[in-house]
């Protein structure tokens, strides 16, 4: 059976189901409460700024998003869009950029001739402004704009401050709204009156799910052995599901096979840390977290090391992403 028909198998089952006595899983989902909230706070037409860690996979959660916000009610026209195409551009082509993406969305033509064009902040202001007000018309439509780390600094600010000051002026009843996600923590990262969220991993549950709907169903011990070994990150349980059945019992008594069965997302880890590590600070922390499994919250070293991809912070306490990364770390 193709991976897509077990995951439309997987999807009717969780939406057509009577009652379930074992309901209590959806509490235990990290990402399917998230992607509840989600919606709620969109379809009240909220902004939303999503904090989207290194191999989250952002654009299949949004994907899935955007299919619930279309076909619930009331339904909002969602579309996601990856902004990796905004890479190396200078400020003055990310205006442009960024005005014929609103206007392509919005389906608002934009006024002929060149004089449109932003070739300054204040003329990207009033484009941008423009787009936003004409947007209101018709259905309820949100924007979820991808891979901002992409974007330039002065852009990002500009497209924020634009719309909170559309959202302002429009009050409750707006129609058009936006989702900006972007791996990137930080202080211009950040939109007034926004609401934040955090895309975690997989919860247990939900790293089986993701397993199964990859490579059909398995015995049980074997999906929750490799998933301990793993955890729940995205990235990683898509490469292994991409693999085999047999690779998953290769792993499970031989850990040297892990590089094997992913490939080049094994490399890009290993360099991860090796450029950390560069930081001896960095380094003897990385140590410290794979021999202990969490320690005590360092705000400035974990932030970096977040940026990474290498941990995730729990409160108080900071771990590794996966007790595969201890592997690579204490092995040297």
């Amino acid at each position: 059976m193709h991976r897509l028909q077990r995951r439309q198998i997987i999807l009717k089952g969780k939406r057509t189901t009577a009652f379930d006595p074992d309901q209590y899983w959806f509490d235990r989902a990290r990402r399917t409460r998230l992607a509840r909230r989600l919606r709620v706070h969109l379809r009240h037409g909220d902004p939303v700024v999503l904090v989207t860690p290194r191999w989250s996979r952002a654009p299949g959660f949004l994907d899935d998003l955007a299919v619930d916000l279309s076909m619930g009610d009331p339904a909002v026209r969602a579309r996601p869009l990856h902004l990796l195409p905004l890479m190396g551009l200078t400020t003055h082509q990310a205006w442009g950029w960024l005005a014929d993406a609103v206007a392509e969305f919005c389906q608002v033509p934009l006024q002929e001739g060149p004089a449109w064009r932003a070739v300054s902040r204040r003329g990207f202001r009033t484009v941008l402004a423009e787009l936003f007000e004409k947007a209101e018309g018709g259905r309820a439509r949100c924007l979820m704009l991808h891979g901002l780390e992409h974007v330039n600094v002065e852009a990002l600010q500009d497209l924020f401050e634009v719309f909170h000051a559309h959202v302002e002026a429009m009050g409750p009843d707006r129609r058009f709204n936006m989702l900006f996600a972007g791996s990137i923590d930080a202080p211009h990262f950040a939109m007034e009156g926004a609401v934040r969220a955090e895309l975690g991993d997989y919860s247990e549950a939900e790293a089986i799910e993701t397993l199964v709907e990859h490579l059909g169903p398995l015995e049980a011990h074997r999906l929750s052995s490799v998933v301990a070994m793993v955890g729940g990150v995205p990235a990683i349980l898509e490469a292994l599901g991409e693999r085999g059945p047999d690779d998953l019992s290769r792993i499970l008594t031989d850990r040297d096979e892990m590089w094997r069965a992913l490939g080049p997302l094994a490399e890009e880890v290993r360099s991860a840390i090796d450029i950390v590590s560069a930081d001896q600070n960095l380094a003897d922390r990385l140590e410290r977290l794979a021999r202990k499994g969490s320690v005590e919250a360092e705000a400035e070293a974990d932030a970096r090391l977040s940026r990474a991809g290498l941990v995730r912070c729990e409160g108080p306490t900071t771990r590794l992403r996966t007790p595969w990364f201890a592997d690579l770390l204490l092995a040297g």
